[in-house]
């Protein structure tokens, strides 16, 4: 039982750390360029002038560690009993997202391979633009996307119930969108929330690795048995 919750502990930690670096923060990094519009993105895709695949394969990764993540997380407040539900809850969207997130990127990286190996640059853009426009796209991309930023929060609050995490931890989950609601400049208007949505993550992995054996552990205080500060007081 003490195995199987310290591979919980790990593997939620792992994955929730992991999650919002692939998806999110890493890709910004590596393509920091904005575009007005969808069309201007695929044709610089497909001219070579953004790094397509390095981006994608982060994001897919990313999506993967967000799965560990849920199954850890909601897997150790199920089986530690106190926020179960709230567990149960995380484990099911998340779950959902997740795949969803899976289906969507694989989709993304045959449009991205269609976009660079095509000759006709102009016809494979107006291939791929109108796939994004598609309903079926859309839909899977807002069960992903919502299914990620609806689970980190439920799963803060579970191991908040289950007395791993303050609560302040899962209320971090509301800066990004309060950030995106004050004007940034272009250059750090994804990079900013995407690190702000890092905080509370880290902050769970540090707590849920605290008391696994060999994880990181605070410094105790030496102090002498009561028995042994009696024994100096009588010498």
């Amino acid at each position: 039982m003490q195995r199987a919750d310290s591979v919980l502990r790990w593997l939620g930690a792992v994955g929730i750390t992991l999650a919002p670096l692939g998806i999110f923060v890493l890709p910004t990094l590596i393509n920091p360029e904005t575009h007005e519009t969808a069309e201007e993105q695929f044709r610089a895709i497909a001219e070579g002038s953004t790094n397509g695949y390095p981006a994608q394969l982060m994001q897919i990764a990313g999506a993967v560690f967000f799965m560990a993540a849920v199954l850890g997380i909601g897997g150790y407040t199920i089986a530690r009993g106190r926020g179960r539900t709230l567990g149960a809850i995380g484990l099911i969207t998340g779950m959902v997202g997740a795949i969803s997130l899976l289906v969507v990127l694989g989709f993304e990286l045959a449009l991205l391979i269609v976009l660079i190996d095509t000759p006709d640059t102009d016809a494979a853009v107006n291939l791929v633009a109108a796939t994004y426009d598609g309903p079926e796209f859309i839909t899977l991309l807002l069960v992903g996307l919502g299914g990620f930023f609806l689970t980190l929060p439920i799963l803060g609050l579970a191991l908040w119930r289950s007395r791993v995490v303050p609560i302040i931890v899962p209320l971090l989950f509301a800066l990004p969108l309060l950030v995106n609601l004050v004007p940034l400049p272009a250059s750090v208007s994804s990079t900013i929330p995407s690190l702000l949505l890092l905080v509370p993550c880290v902050w769970m992995a540090v707590q849920l690795i605290r008391d696994v054996p060999g994880g990181v552990r605070p410094i105790a205080t030496a102090t002498a048995p009561p028995a042994a500060q009696k024994d100096e007081v009588d010498t």
